[in-house]
């Protein structure tokens, strides 16, 4: 998947881990190391923002008490407050 602003998650992580293989090489010249570095950081920036928005789009399905279902936004932080208000 891309989006309009870059690669996808799944590019991002693939350049990513291009540029770990070739950091792994001792025969790299210093300015190359870090020019490789540099964009290993902005692909790692990328693979984050896409993954933030992801768990955004997440939703949960949680049973009511009455036992209809309802889906509330996934967030990792609310798991208790979910467990409280279900219950």
């Amino acid at each position: 998947m891309t989006d309009a602003d870059g690669p996808g998650f799944e590019t991002a992580l693939s350049e990513l881990e291009e540029i770990v293989r070739a950091l792994d090489r001792d025969e790299m010249q210093l300015d190359e190391a870090l020019e490789l570095f540099r964009q290993g950081v902005g692909h790692l920036r990328t693979a984050n923002r896409l993954l933030d928005e992801a768990e955004g789009q997440v939703e949960e399905l949680i049973e009511e008490a009455s036992g209809e279902l309802e889906t509330v936004d996934f967030d990792v932080g609310g798991s208790e407050e979910a467990a409280e208000g279900g219950g």
